[in-house]
Formats: structure tokens, sequence, C-alpha cells
């Protein structure tokens, strides 16, 4: 049962931390080239691309916060000794290890990205004050999981080791990520009675397929190297539990990543395409499912040794 609830809180925390930095991204990258929508009145202002992804991100942090408090439950059913009392054993744990302080930080990260982005849902000049104090803590919660994870544990370059993880996972982000939140923003504001136009969506597209692009060569290279740092050998790859694990997630980002292609070309026009009210192609869900599926086998590879540590 804890090994369930492991893989489902760092399930949890990779796909909360992932939409985070996709709200990020969003902001920072999409909205900054195409705005969005210019809103008439204030129940229109509410519903403002930049507000829904910030109200986007707010959720995202929480899943990240449930994640890393299901991933404290394991850890301790994992190491308690029956002997001591609970509350010692949780404070040992969380205070004396390194794994316990990377714990620290990330739900020091998840408050001050929880609260930001509150900030940055808000009418006022107090959400562009939310909008970088949320980076900020993105960042910091981007950053954690390295710490906790097979990266901290290598046994040689274990700064690159910890520096690839991260550009890992931000890279992550940045594609699957926006693009949730993109899907998240449409459908957010549809729902609002303020749809967003056609030429908008796709002028999103064509300022998403950059940074996707430049993504997948990052997802492509740092993954090469972990997997360089932690198989070992090629023959890993179908003799050990990990290896086995890490060429299962190989199929999904192939999977993946031939959704984003056919999706890079073909969504534009299938949203010009589109009848009222505009929206997104199915191709881009599937996208997305995969993307979950692909979170889930990364949750398992984590929990599991790599066979040179």
């Amino acid at each position: 049962m804890w090994f369930l609830i492991g893989t489902l809180s760092r399930w949890a925390l990779f796909a909360g931390l992932l939409v985070a930095v996709g709200v990020v991204a969003f902001k920072l990258v999409v909205l900054r080239r195409f705005p969005g929508f210019e809103p008439e009145g204030d129940d229109a202002a509410g519903a403002m691309p930049e507000r829904l992804a910030a109200r986007i991100g707010g959720l995202a942090v929480l899943l990240a916060g449930a994640g890393a408090l299901g991933r404290l439950a394991a850890e301790v059913s994992v190491f308690r000794d029956p002997f001591e009392p609970l509350g010692a054993e949780v404070r040992l744990l969380v205070t004396a290890t390194s794994w316990g302080r990377a714990w620290l930080a990330q739900i020091a990260a998840v408050v001050l990205s929880g609260l930001a982005f509150a900030l940055a849902a808000a009418r006022g000049p107090r959400a562009e004050f939310g909008w970088m104090a949320g980076t900020a803590g993105v960042v910091l919660l981007a950053y954690t999981p390295a710490l906790a994870g097979h990266a901290a544990g290598a046994e040689h370059f274990v700064t690159p080791a910890v520096t690839a993880h991260v550009f890992h996972m931000v890279a992550g982000g940045a594609w699957l990520g926006t693009l949730a939140v993109i899907a998240g923003v449409l459908v957010l504001g549809r729902h609002r009675g303020i749809p967003i136009s056609k030429r908008r969506i796709i002028d999103w597209i064509s300022a998403f397929s950059p940074l996707a692009l430049g993504s997948a060569a990052v997802i492509a290279v740092t993954g090469l190297f972990q997997a360089w740092l932690h198989v070992g050998t090629v023959s890993a790859l179908w003799t050990e539990p990990y290896g086995r694990t890490l060429s299962l997630k190989l199929l999904v980002v192939l999977g993946v990543a031939g959704c984003g292609a056919y999706n890079w070309r073909r969504a534009p026009g299938r949203v010009a395409d589109a009848g009222d009210p505009p929206r997104l192609p199915p191709t881009v869900a599937v996208e997305l499912g995969a993307a979950g599926l692909l979170l889930l086998v990364t949750a398992i590879l984590t929990g599991t040794p790599p066979p040179v540590h």
C-alpha cells in the first residue's frame, strides 16, 4: 500500500510542479507576445488569461503540496522504528537528513508559490508582485526534487546530475505544463462566457511551438545524461528493474513526442477550421493524457533504486 501511496504522491508532486512551471512560462513567453483579449467591465476582468493562469498555478502548487505530504508519510512508513514515538521519528527524518531538508524546502516553495499566485490572481498592483514571488517559488520548487532523488545520490558528477535534473523538470513544465495551462485557460474562459478568439488561440500556439521544441531538445539531452549516469550499462535497460522502467519511459516519451509533432503541424489549421466556441483539437487531450502516463512512469522510476547506486 505504501508503495502505491509513494508512487501517487510523486506523481502529484511532478504533475503540480510541471503545471506550475507551465503557468510561469505561459505568463513570461506566451502572454508576453500575445496578451489575449482586452476585457470590458469588472466581470470580464476576472476572466483575463493572466488571472486564470494564476488560479491554475495556485491549484497546481496545492497538488504539489499534497504530493509532498504523501511522500513524507510514505518515507516515515518505510524508515519508522516501531519502538520510537511517531513525532520523534518525523522530526528526525525532516531535520536530520538531506531528504528532510529538501522536503522542508519543498513545503516552503509550495507555501510561497500558493500565496503568490493568489496575489497574482487578484486585481490591482499586487498582481505583478505576486507573479514575481510566484516565479521565485516555482524555481525553488523545481530545484527540490533533485535534492531528494537519485541525482543527489549519484556516485559521481553530483552537481551536473542535480543541474540536469532541474533542467529536465523545468523543460518538461515549459513543454507539457504550458500546453496544459493553455488548455485550462481556454476551458475556464469559455465557462465564464468569454471565449478567446480563434486568432488568439493560433497566436498562442505560434508562441508556444518554439518553446516546446526547445524544451524537447533539453529533455532529450538531460535525459540521456541521466540515463548514462544511473544505468551504467546498456544491458541494464532490460536486465534491471530500473532499466526496464526507464525503457518504458522512453517509449512513452516517444509517444508524447509523436503527439506533439502532430499537434505542432496540424493544431493551427484544426483550430481555424473548428466551429464556435473555438477550442483546441482533441489530439491535444491525447497528448496531455500521454503526459499524465509519462509522469506516472516517472514516479515509479524515481522510486526504483538505480543499478549503479
